[in-house]
């Protein structure tokens, strides 16, 4: 009976202290706070492009720009390189400086109004003709170059660039250059090179490509500037010969041997470079993917294939390297823009 009533009294006392210790766990004071359900961060995703993009032609159509743009636009289309359509769009008049003018003030901080550039984009600026300049845009992406030849008669008896500078340096005044009329790319090549070699020359203008083709190869002037697109079939055809090209580097394909003026001792880079431009004030996402849809267009066979026929070289600049290219251009324009004028 005594043994019954120790174990009885053992079984109370072991349930008082697990009783106290539940106790002691359920006091507020004790208690362990369960970290708060952290929420996830929502993820911003972009919506860029929403709606259809304008692309700007500031020139008629069927010229070199208006060609470009639309080539470039159905490469990308084709392709299904932008979610939304592109509409080209003409818009002549001034040289360009009216279509550019719509875009960096009308558009301004607009990443769906695109446009393009040519020569005009960096003279007019320079010369008065236009109230906007290249510091009014987004540089989106360069893509290819026009570059120009120096070119003489397929007879000439001056067979390389030094025999035609050192002629002209001992005869001042006797060699006659032709060339585009205007602020051209011709003008701006002709005055850099008289600079640079101290060669006193003559420049005649001409409306277009053909008169100046028909000149030189007429003996009517000693040498000429054209477009590589404008000259191809008459250096095939042996009736003129390319005596330098206007590029950095050389161009591949069929006037691959024709050097450059810097090879040749001349500082001269003049090209028309042609790319994509945005108004100013369009974000830093917008522009790298602008960029990176251009970019990917012009890896396509098609581009390759547009640039190669057309006697254009492969440029590609990215949007900070494009907008030190149109640096470098202004800065040439705004040397050589005033000699035109005279």
């Amino acid at each position: 009976m005594r043994k019954k009533t120790k174990w009885l009294a053992l079984l109370i006392s072991g349930l008082l202290v697990i009783t106290s210790i539940a106790g002691c766990s359920s006091t507020s004071g004790t208690q362990p706070t369960a970290e708060p359900t952290k929420t996830a961060e929502p993820v911003t995703v972009s919506k860029f492009p929403e709606k259809p993009f304008e692309m700007l032609v500031p020139m008629g159509a069927g010229g070199g720009s208006d060609v470009f743009v639309r080539t470039l636009v159905k490469i990308v289309m084709d392709n299904k390189l932008s979610p939304q359509p592109i509409v080209v769009v003409n818009k002549p008049g001034g040289s360009g400086s009216i279509g550019w003018t719509y875009v960096a003030k009308d558009k301004k901080g607009d990443p769906y109004e695109l446009s393009t550039v040519s020569s005009s984009f960096y003279s007019g600026p320079v010369s008065g003709q236009s109230p906007v300049s290249y510091k009014d845009f987004t540089h989106i992406i360069a893509l290819c170059e026009d570059p120009n030849l120096i070119l003489v008669a397929a007879d000439s008896k001056y067979k390389t660039l030094k025999d035609l500078i050192d002629d002209a340096i001992a005869n001042p005044k006797k060699i006659n250059a032709g060339g585009a009329s205007g602020q051209s790319l011709d003008a701006i090549t002709f005055y850099a090179m008289s600079d640079k070699s101290g060669a006193s020359m003559n420049y005649v203008p001409f409306e277009g490509g053909g008169d100046v083709i028909t000149a030189v190869m007429g003996g009517h002037v000693t040498f000429g500037f054209l477009g590589p697109s404008e000259a191809s079939s008459q250096i095939e055809a042996g009736k003129v010969r390319a005596l330098a090209i206007s590029t950095a580097d050389r161009v591949t394909g069929t006037l691959s041997n024709i050097p450059t003026l810097k090879e040749q001792g001349y500082d001269i880079v003049v090209s028309q470079l042609r790319g994509v431009v945005a108004p100013s004030g369009i974000s830093a996402e917008d522009t790298k993917y602008l960029e990176d849809m251009f970019k990917k267009a012009a890896a396509t066979p098609e581009w390759k294939d547009f640039v190669a026929k057309n006697y254009m070289s492969e440029k590609i600049l990215g949007s900070a390297d494009f907008l030190k290219q149109s640096v470098l251009q202004n800065d040439l324009w705004t040397q050589y823009v005033s000699k035109i004028k005279k």
